[in-house]
């Protein structure tokens, strides 16, 4: 048994901690619901959702804590419905119960997920740094690296010192212009900080079951993608040419041979992402700006569902292993 200071700590954490897992869960049920909607917004507010969404179980739980622990601190305390939210022996932590149960398994779980990703990091940067070997000491006029490989692709990599890079492959199978586009499409990749987001955000990510997990990642790599082509499109100003570039890019990396509309209309069922990229280019709507009183309205809603939630959770198991 801890009491005290201690024994408050720890039932802080247990609350934070019941109060992310319900709340994954809850936004676990309609993510596949959000995912259609979320391809109505234009690339920069579908990116910041998408924050919304795996940075909300962590906000929420802070507020659950604040109203279970300090629940004099509202107003509307003495309401009928909200008396009842209280946490039972807030300065007692029994540390054999389900109270330390539930915190050393999620403890473990965070430990597990963090050196999965931590040993991912480090891989990258392990390839990377074998790739000095093939890297041509002089940098393309536009400021990508070129790779002396007859490997077609192209891509940004490094967290805090993104780089560009282009393999002499694609280089090679490219006209003037269409490699232009490509090197502009991953150095706005690098400005930006694209990799870096990206890894970040599928921290948080990390906690949600692996489906929906995927369906996020993906969703934030296509906005990143989508915004980096608005980044090229706002120097080059031609979209038919950025579109097909695309489509060429696609073609030799996967030998597809067909043209543009038929890629797009082939790839309408599967969602293929490049075939979105072009839809999203050809498109001069780019679709609704953020919806800031639907994620105020939304935030709230969840706070309320999951307070109550993890209230009566708490109370259950209370009943249910003490009394």
């Amino acid at each position: 048994m801890i009491l005290g200071d201690w024994g408050l700590a720890l039932n802080i954490l247990t609350i934070a901690i019941l109060s992310v897992c319900f709340t994954v869960f809850l936004m676990s049920l309609f993510i596949n619901r959000l995912e259609g909607l979320l391809l109505r917004f234009d690339a920069s507010s579908r990116s910041l959702l998408l924050w919304f969404i795996v940075i909300l179980p962590w906000f929420v739980s802070c507020a659950c804590v604040a109203v279970l622990v300090f629940p004099e601190l509202f107003i509307w305390k003495t309401l009928p419905f909200t008396s009842p939210l209280h946490w039972h022996h807030i300065y007692t932590f029994p540390l054999v119960s389900w109270h330390g149960a539930t915190l050393v398994l999620f403890s473990f779980l965070c430990l597990f997920l963090m050196l999965t990703k931590l040993l991912k990091a480090l891989k990258i940067t392990s390839h990377l740094n074998q790739l000095k070997d093939f890297l041509n000491p002089a940098t393309l006029p536009n400021g990508c690296v070129l790779i002396e490989s007859q490997e077609i692709s192209a891509f940004t990599s490094g967290f805090f010192r993104p780089q560009a890079y282009i393999t002499r492959g694609l280089c090679d199978l490219l006209s003037k212009e269409e490699s232009f586009i490509v090197q502009q499409h991953e150095l706005a990749h690098a400005k930006y900080a694209h990799p870096l987001k990206k890894y970040i955000f599928s921290l948080f990510a990390l906690f949600f079951p692996q489906r929906v997990e995927n369906k996020l990642n993906d969703s934030y790599a296509l906005s990143l993608e989508q915004l980096a082509d608005d980044t090229v499109l706002k120097q080059t100003l031609d979209v038919t040419l950025i579109s097909k570039t695309i489509l060429r890019v696609v073609r030799l990396q996967g030998g597809i041979r067909v043209n543009q509309r038929e890629f797009i209309a082939d790839c309408a069922f599967t969602a293929h992402p490049s075939a979105l990229r072009i839809k999203y280019l050809l498109n001069d709507n780019k679709g609704r700006s953020f919806p800031y009183l639907f994620v105020f309205i939304s935030t709230l809603t969840v706070l309320a569902i999951n307070s109550f939630s993890v209230d009566y959770i708490h109370h259950s198991f209370e009943h249910l292993f003490s009394h």
